[in-house]
């Protein structure tokens, strides 16, 4: 029963076992862990040098393209012999790199099989950065450590819980007995023998209680190496972040000039310089190789720090990094309108370069029929080739009363010009009858959106509208039903209150699928435009911007103000194109240039001033009228402030090009 063989003990000894059971399993799936971090990491090297073999091979073909322009050009005494050495040695860096990772990379794919739960290709690797909130939860949750020291703990408690030297022996005998008479007695005993041992020095509960604080002061020591471990993982990773920032905006700029150099090659201009291109390509290919090797050096510590976090997901202390954000010109995805006047007026090649100017990545096309032949398939195919998505533009209002079949006909028309999507300007509204048939103009419309979206969908093209923003909300829900995007054409204002309230009920039903439209006309500037477009999503949630129209955004960048007569008749014409005149309210003059900063906080004005330069004054305007009525009636209310009592009407004549 008792003794280190019997029940009791054997009892201790299986306890015993079974605690130094879980603490090798604990260690197997430790080693196991260790394993496949080594694994993990090498096969990420392997991935990421494979993109940087892909990006050498390119900037080798080029570096040789650009030796042989620079031999000629050294030939003819354009180039130094210095420059000529230069693309030579860079040539020779890269080849001695690129057998550096193919050695690599040879070793890893006949010594380690593919791992299955990476990905191949670089592209499929976001830029990640890393949450240390999350991080630090993570580790206090899901850390092996807690587990392991309870199970080392209990085994230490077993191990000197022996039962060495106690036993309890029960016993029966038989007993004969020969008297001095030779006679004999027989009889039986029965009983128990017990031994307690006895022990000086420590007790077992001191020796384990000692034994317990050296194997937690040990584990102290291991954890905050743990914790100071992960920190450093972390710092690494974003000190590397700080550098992917640098060399991101680095590779922008060159962006900047390659885009420039290639205009100017499009517009056969005399700037164009074919070594000035080609060394910006081989700049921006170095560029590219710096991010890669980046990127793997924060994947690296990002795998150090899931090790340290028990393999828990990368998913739950990461998140992607939206790295065009960082570069781009302009708030939101891009599109703009392109009526046929000025599609047929400009040509291909300046239409694409200012497409590019703008970030425009979709096109709303309405090309009309008066233009060159073969232009407009010209056009898709050069476009397309720049990654650049173009619908046809529709905006005939008898859609609403045509059949299916007419209906279908005109879309076939997108099908057959290689279009990648439809869109529809269809506007009711603008019918005579609008106020007592609408109802009926809305169902109708509802359908005709209906009938296009499945055409749409059988022919594998993208179908969006345009629509007001005061369509009653029983109908909103159906249009975006049959729509994959819907434009919402927030004119007439220019401020980004005002806009955020028109489309608010829009919004709400599936900002993903909105587009905010706005009119360059509407504003003054286009520092103005860009900082309530930026405003109106930011409060939102609205990615997408449309702008209507190409031509507006060409004249409101030939604006400098509404006083440049050179451009003011075209530009006044856009907002009021059937007016002879239109109307400012002017507040203040001056013959020296003010800032209107300091006017609008002088006069207490919370409106944009307008400002007009004519006969030698700077004239400070606010509000436009197309009738003098109007105007007058604003001007009366006005004037019975007492800082605005000087205030008079500014009335420019649209056709004559002059202020009066």
């Amino acid at each position: 029963m008792l003794g280190n063989s019997g029940l009791f003990g054997n009892q201790l000894k299986a306890k015993e076992l079974k605690s130094a059971l879980q603490v090798d399993q604990l260690d197997r799936s430790q080693q196991t862990a260790r394993d496949n971090f080594l694994y993990r990491y090498n096969y990420l090297i392997y991935v990421f040098n494979s993109e940087k073999l892909r990006l050498i091979a390119n900037r080798l073909d080029l570096l040789h393209g650009l030796e042989q322009i620079y031999h000629e050009l050294f030939y003819v005494r354009r180039v130094s012999w210095e420059d000529v050495l230069k693309v030579k040695g860079l040539e020779s860096q890269m080849k001695s790199i690129q057998r550096s990772y193919n050695d690599y990379n040879y070793q890893l794919e006949h010594h380690v099989s593919a791992y299955d739960e990476l990905p191949a290709e670089k592209d499929s690797l976001p830029f990640l950065d890393v949450d240390p909130a999350r991080m630090m939860v993570l580790y206090e949750t899901h850390s092996v450590d807690s587990l392991k020291d309870a199970v080392y703990l209990a085994n230490i408690r077993t191990k000197y819980k022996s039962l060495e030297g106690w036993s309890v022996r029960p016993f029966i005998r038989y007993n004969f007995q020969q008297g001095v008479d030779d006679s004999w007695r027989k009889y039986g005993s029965a009983g128990v023998s017990a031994a307690i041992p006895l022990r000086f020095g420590p007790s077992s509960d001191r020796l384990a209680e000692a034994e317990e604080m050296i194997y937690e002061a040990k584990e102290k020591d291991r954890i905050s190496q743990r914790k100071l471990d992960l920190f450093n993982y972390f710092y690494d990773h974003q000190y590397k972040k700080y550098q992917l920032l640098e060399f991101y905006f680095k590779r922008a700029q060159i962006e900047e000039r390659i885009r420039k150099q290639q205009a100017f090659l499009r517009l056969k201009s005399p700037a164009f310089s074919p070594v000035q291109l080609l060394t910006d390509i081989d700049q921006k290919l170095a560029v590219e190789t710096e991010l890669v090797d980046l990127k793997k050096q924060m994947y690296l510590d990002i795998l150090k720090i899931q090790s340290v976090l028990n393999d828990v997901p990368v998913t739950s202390f990461t998140q992607p990094m939206e790295m065009n954000e960082y570069v781009k010109r302009f708030s939101g995805k891009r599109s703009v309108y392109i009526w046929s006047n000025t599609f047929c007026r400009m040509d291909i090649h300046t239409l694409i370069a200012d497409l590019d100017m703008n970030e425009t990545r979709e096109v709303l096309l309405s090309p009309g029929s008066s233009c060159a032949t073969g232009k407009l398939a010209a056009f898709l195919n050069q476009i397309k080739a720049e990654g650049i998505e173009v619908y046809d533009l529709i905006g005939n209002n008898q859609l609403i009363f045509d059949s299916t079949e007419q209906i279908n006909q005109r879309l076939q028309e997108a099908v057959d010009e290689g279009f990648n999507g439809i869109h529809l300007d269809v506007e009711p509204q603008a019918l005579p009858q609008w106020d007592s048939l609408k109802e009926e103009y809305l169902a109708r419309l509802v359908d005709l959106y209906s009938k296009a979206h499945v055409f749409a969908d059988s022919h594998n093209l993208k179908f969006s509208v345009s629509i007001p923003v005061f369509f009653p909300e029983n109908y909103l829900q159906e249009i975006y039903r049959n729509s994959d995007q819907v434009f919402l054409m927030a004119y007439g204002s220019n401020k980004a209150s005002t806009i955020i309230r028109r489309i608010s009920e829009e919004v709400a039903i599936d900002p993903q699928k909105t587009v905010l439209a706005v009119r360059p006309t509407d504003f003054v500037t286009r520092l103005q435009m860009e900082s309530v477009i930026e405003k109106v999503l930011d409060s939102t949630g609205v990615r997408k911007v449309a702008i209507h129209d190409l031509k507006s955004l060409h004249m409101m960048d030939k604006v400098q103000s509404l006083g440049d007569t050179s451009v003011f008749k075209e530009y006044s014409a856009l907002n009021n194109p059937e007016g002879k005149a239109i109307y400012h309210l002017q507040v203040a003059a001056s013959k020296y240039w003010v800032d209107p900063a300091e006017i609008t906080k002088e006069l207490d004005i919370k409106e944009n001033l307008i400002v007009v330069h004519q006969d030698g004054y700077y004239k400070y305007c606010i509000r436009t009228f197309d009738s003098l009525q109007k105007g007058l009636a604003v001007m009366k209310e006005f004037r019975k402030i007492p800082r605005f009592s000087g205030v008079f009407l500014l009335r420019t004549d649209v056709e004559k090009q002059t202020v009066n």
